[in-house]
């Protein structure tokens, strides 16, 4: 028999870009966890920032499992983002880790995106068809992303 070689390996966090898990105080949002996955740095522009996007992805899931959420909201706010579509992996895993595919007529999985001036118009431009406003889901105040958020949640928790 074989015998294999096992090296310990830990997944890839690229340059210039930090996560953060944050929790909305429980006794604010009617008992729901809301998951703050606040995400600092550059992406880089295209391809370059394939390694970005899975991180992002990665991390985002991560925080749902070990947190158990009820509501997850990307905080880009101190993350510089001009363009890439890979950032759309993120909201396509969560989808799938939370089951998206299920009853017809089920509410999404609340996924909300906080944005400033580093990464609005990148961001927009990835998500809204051109000459459409902005989704609901995209906020500029992270205190009203969590009240959406909140709202969103009951309305998914009810469902299920």
């Amino acid at each position: 028999m074989t015998r294999f070689t096992l090296t310990e390996a830990t997944p890839l966090v690229p340059e210039g870009l930090r996560c953060r898990f944050l929790l909305a105080d429980p006794a604010q949002t009617d008992r729901m966890t809301v998951l703050v996955v606040s995400f600092e740095g550059e992406y880089p522009e295209g391809s370059l920032g394939n390694g970005h996007a899975s991180y992002i992805a990665t991390s985002t899931l991560t925080g749902l499992k070990a947190f158990d959420a009820d509501c997850v909201i990307l905080d880009f706010r101190a993350m510089t983002y001009r363009w890439g579509n890979s950032l759309l992996q993120v909201f396509h895993d969560v989808a799938q880790f939370r089951g998206e595919e299920g009853e017809p007529g089920a509410p999404p999985f609340p996924v909300l995106a906080v944005t400033s001036k580093r990464s609005r118009a990148g961001f927009l431009s990835l998500v809204t068809p051109t000459g459409r406003p902005a989704p609901d889901w995209h906020l500029e105040d992270i205190d009203e992303a969590i009240a959406h958020g909140v709202r969103r949640a009951r309305e998914w928790l009810d469902f299920i």
